[in-house]
């Protein structure tokens, strides 16, 4: 069992040291990109601008992170959008109502119960993941319209604006939140038993169950954390706007399994990496930017995503069949 479990670890090692090439290139990506960016419109380098990526791609890290997870181990969420809708309503409506404390911890549980409601049910009757977190998505979205009546909820607590949306020492909470939270998942994925039960999971779910692995556990626990990091992200989101909107993160999906995949985590399972993500988030951030400032909207934006995620798990795929020839 031991040597199983070492093996494919090993497998990892050199799957991580053959990403550096490419998580180099990904960041020469990014600055070809904005370099471009400011050159066909100067606003791309401003202070400003700079500070509205860097907002924008914190909530994205932060939902990646967990996906990261899921698809590392095999599987795929796309409620997290739903969930982060729900958990943000629910949480302004509680903060108005009964403070900031009570408000963090309804978003978390929020997140936490739908998160693990995904796990179970997919591992429990055999759904794949993919058709259990479209309709949670329905669910959760659904019961964010309803809980805010349709309408957006203002929050009006300046703690709590200023914790998750605030700066200290000129630098935007939410990117400490986004960075700090990097770290911790970094540290588990890499680090830990559990991180390596992840990938051993997604490499192969078999041999890691002969192995003593149980991978039952591992797939419940990648679908919790997606969902509590959705639970953070509904926060973040009213941190940043001071308000709490049923339609938030309509769409964030896209973006978010872009992010994981552009960063090279293998939609088939068993590779990724956090640090990947992060770029792979930073990258569309700047796309989406950049389209923007050059009069391109969100249905651009949903394209080029949409293109990215098909062109990459193409590359992957044919890579893990040994070439396109």
């Amino acid at each position: 069992m031991a040597i199983q479990e070492k093996s494919t670890y090993g497998r990892i090692i050199e799957n991580t040291v053959s990403r550096a090439g490419e998580l180099g290139l990904l960041a020469a990506a990014i600055v070809v990109l904005g370099a471009f960016f400011t050159v066909v419109s100067p606003v791309f380098l401003s202070v400003g601008n700079f500070v509205n990526i860097i907002r924008a791609t914190s909530i994205v890290i932060v939902l990646a992170l967990g996906m990261t997870y899921v698809i590392v181990s095999a599987e795929i969420d796309v409620s997290i959008g739903g969930i982060m809708a729900f958990s943000g309503v629910l949480a302004g409506l509680t903060i108005n109502e009964y403070g900031a404390v009570a408000g963090v911890l309804v978003a978390l549980a929020v997140g936490l119960t739908f998160g693990i409601l995904n796990g179970v049910i997919t591992v429990r009757f055999g759904i794949p993941s993919f058709i259990v977190t479209i309709g949670m998505l329905g669910v959760t979205r659904g019961g964010a319209f309803i809980a805010s009546g349709q309408s957006t909820v203002i929050v009006r607590n300046e703690a709590v604006t200023s914790v998750f949306g605030g700066n200290l020492a000129g630098l935007p909470n939410l990117i400490i939140w986004a960075l700090g939270l990097s770290v911790v998942a970094a540290v588990v994925l890499w680090k830990t038993k559990f991180g390596r039960h992840v990938y051993a999971t997604g490499d192969s779910e078999q041999a890691a169950r002969y192995s003593g692995i149980n991978t039952t556990k591992v797939k419940v626990l990648t679908l919790t954390m997606a969902g509590l990091c959705a639970g953070i992200a509904g926060l973040l989101f009213i941190g940043r706007l001071g308000v709490a909107r049923p339609g938030m993160g309509g769409g964030i999906e896209l973006a978010v399994i872009a992010a994981v995949i552009i960063g090279g985590t293998s939609l088939f399972g068993g590779r990724g990496t956090i640090l990947g993500t992060i770029l792979g988030a930073l990258l569309i951030s700047v796309i989406d930017n950049g389209l923007v400032l050059l009069g391109y909207g969100s249905s651009w934006q949903q394209l080029i995503r949409g293109i990215v995620i098909i062109v990459a798990v193409a590359i992957r795929a044919k890579d893990q069949e040994g070439g396109w020839l």
